[in-house]
């Protein structure tokens, strides 16, 4: 009992910290928007109505159609080197989304380097509250012969779009962040 009172209070300070801040999306919107035409790159075409889907597609069958058998995945929470294990990721992610869209903002191609500006719309429900997150990134993407996806390296804000979201460690997190600005 004597260890009870510390950890509520560690927690309730750590809530009263954890106040997040509006995320600057929009700002940078605004200073970077959207100039992709898709039709122009079909190769992208799976990509896109991959992550577009992932909340209620037919995953098997979209990521088939995007991606290699043999390939490197990385999103900054896991490296993933094959189809199936892909497909296993992506189908327990989907089991916690309650909605996702992706936009393409922009693609820039250069040899064999595809680079994709995005943004994405997740919501999840985390200890029975609902959140809607929106970040950006880029994911580099290289393709094989037929097309699909064997290199898939993505860079985003994983605390605005994640980390800020779980319970205590968002607030410690945000704490940090403020206390950074400051």
């Amino acid at each position: 009992m004597k260890f009870l009172l510390p950890i509520i209070a560690l927690i309730s300070t750590l809530s009263a910290c954890s106040h997040i801040e509006p995320n600057p999306l929009q700002e940078y919107l605004q200073l970077a928007p959207s100039d992709t035409d898709l039709t122009q790159n079909p190769r992208l075409q799976p990509f896109v109505k991959l992550y577009d889907n992932l909340d209620h597609g037919d995953l098997k069958t979209l990521v088939s159609d995007a991606y290699a058998d043999k390939l490197y995945f990385n999103d900054t929470l896991v490296t993933l080197h094959d189809q199936p294990s892909l497909l296993l990721y992506l189908l327990r992610t989907q089991g916690h989304l309650d909605d996702i869209s992706c936009e393409i903002l922009s693609i820039l191609e250069q040899n064999q380097n595809s680079f994709v500006r995005w943004r994405m719309r997740t919501q999840f429900t985390i200890l029975g509250q609902q959140k809607t997150v929106e970040t950006i990134g880029i994911s580099h993407l290289r393709f094989n012969a037929q097309g699909k996806i064997v290199l898939h390296q993505d860079y985003w804000d994983s605390m605005q779009g994640f980390y800020l979201h779980i319970p205590v460690i968002g607030g410690v997190l945000q704490w940090l962040k403020n206390d950074l600005q400051d």
